[in-house]
C-alpha cells in the first residue's frame, strides 16, 4: 500500500499533463501502464456527481484541498481518489481554467434586476491583484462572461435603489457548467424606502445566576418595564480563573412578554421582519457535553413587542466566561414602532 502510494503521488504531474493532453487532437496516446492505473483507482468508484461525464471530470473540478476532504468524508471519492485529487490540485495550471459564467440578477421577489452592472472580478495564483471585467443585465436580468480564463472568479452587481451586500460576493462554484438555460443566480434587494427608526448598539451586562434584566426595544437600555427580558444562569457560578477555559454548563433566555423572537440565519437581507414564527421565549443551553461547546454566543433574531406595534432585528452576543460578577452582554438594534414591518434603515431618519 505504501509502494502504491507513494508510485502515485510521484507520477501524479506526469498523469495530469497525460490527462490534459489525451484531450488534445495532436494529442500522444497515454502510457499503458499509467492507463491501467487509472482503471484501477476507478474501477471501484462510485458513479459521478449529475454534470460530470466520469469519476475522473469530478476528481478534476477541485480546486482547493477544504473540497477534497469534504468529498472523502462524505464517502463521494475513496482515499485513493482524495490523494490523487489532491496531487492535482498542486500541479493543474489553476490560472488557466475557463470561467465562462451565464448568470441571472434577481430581487427579494424573484424578479429580473434590469439593467444592473455586473463586475465580475477573475482570481489568479500567480498574482496578487483580481482583474476586473464589467457588464449590465439585458432586459431578462442575464449577463454573461465568456472567454475569461483563471483561478475563479466573483460577481458584485450594483443598481440604484437596489443593494448588494459587498460581505458576501458571488463566487463562481469550483463545479459550475456553463448553461444559457440554467443561469447562476445572483441576489439582490429592491429598497422599498426607509422609515424612521431608532438603532442602538449597547454594550451591556446581566447577572449569572439568572436573575432577569429587562430592556426597552426602543433604547436597548435598562429599563424594568423594557419589552425585552434577559436571563443567564452558569452552573458553577463561580469559576477560578485558571478554570474558565474547561467546559462548563450555562445558559441565556432571551423573552418578549407581549410580542417575540424569531431566530435567522445566513440572512444576507433581514430588511422585512415576518409577520409570523415569533416564540414568546427562547432559550439556548450549552451543556458540558455537547459537540462544539463554546462559553460564548452571538445570534441575530427579528423581534416584535406591543402586540405589532415595534418590528425589528437585532444581534444579540454573549460571553458567559468572564470571571466578573456580570456576565458581557451586548444588543445591536434597530427598531420600527410604526406597525411597520419596513426594517430598511436609514441614518437620516434614525429616531434619537
Amino acid at each position: 500500500m505504501k509502494l502504491r502510494k507513494i508510485i502515485l503521488v510521484g507520477l501524479t504531474a506526469i498523469l495530469f499533463w497525460q490527462i490534459n493532453s489525451f484531450c488534445q487532437s495532436n494529442a500522444p496516446e497515454m502510457n499503458p501502464e499509467i492507463a491501467d492505473m487509472f482503471s484501477e483507482i476507478f474501477s471501484n468508484a462510485p458513479p459521478p456527481p449529475k454534470g460530470f461525464a466520469t469519476p475522473l471530470d469530478y476528481l478534476k473540478s477541485f480546486t482547493n484541498a477544504a473540497d477534497i476532504v469534504k468529498a472523502y468524508r462524505s464517502g463521494k471519492i475513496s482515499r485513493e481518489e482524495a490523494e490523487l485529487a489532491g496531487e492535482m490540485d498542486k500541479v493543474a495550471p489553476s490560472d488557466k481554467n475557463p470561467m465562462d459564467t451565464y448568470g441571472k440578477v434577481v430581487d427579494q421577489d424573484g424578479q429580473p434586476v434590469v439593467g444592473a452592472k455586473v463586475r465580475g472580478f477573475l482570481d489568479f495564483e500567480e498574482q496578487d491583484n483580481d482583474e476586473e471585467h464589467d457588464t449590465n443585465t439585458d432586459s431578462q436580468g442575464q449577463f454573461n462572461f465568456l472567454g475569461l480564463h483563471g483561478q475563479g472568479m466573483a460577481f458584485v452587481p450594483e443598481k440604484d435603489g437596489y443593494e448588494f451586500n459587498q460581505r458576501f460576493a458571488y463566487n463562481r462554484p469550483n463545479n459550475y457548467l456553463p448553461d444559457p438555460n440554467n443561469p447562476f443566480i445572483v441576489h439582490m434587494w429592491k429598497l422599498r424606502g426607509a422609515e424612521p427608526m431608532t438603532h442602538y448598539d449597547v454594550e451591556s451586562s446581566i447577572p449569572r445566576d439568572g436573575t432577569a434584566i429587562n430592556f426597552n426595544l426602543l433604547t436597548v437600555r435598562k429599563d424594568v418595564s423594557g419589552g425585552l427580558a434577559a436571563q443567564m444562569l452558569r452552573d458553577p457560578l463561580e469559576i477560578a480563573p485558571k478554570d474558565l477555559r474547561k467546559p462548563f454548563n450555562w445558559s441565556v433566555t432571551l423573552s418578549i412578554t407581549n410580542g417575540g423572537l424569531l431566530e435567522y440565519t445566513n440572512q444576507l437581507y433581514p430588511y422585512e421582519a415576518p409577520s409570523e414564527g415569533y416564540q414568546k421565549s427562547i432559550t439556548l443551553s450549552f451543556t458540558t457535553n455537547m459537540v462544539g461547546w463554546q462559553s460564548w454566543t452571538k445570534r441575530d433574531y427579528y423581534f416584535n413587542d406591543n402586540a405589532g406595534q415595534i418590528y425589528g432585528r437585532m444581534t444579540v452576543e454573549v460571553h458567559a466566561g468572564a470571571p466578573t460578577p456580570e456576565a458581557f452582554f451586548e444588543i445591536n438594534a434597530f427598531a420600527n414602532p410604526n406597525n411597520s414591518r419596513n426594517l430598511e434603515f436609514d441614518p437620516l431618519k434614525q429616531i434619537r
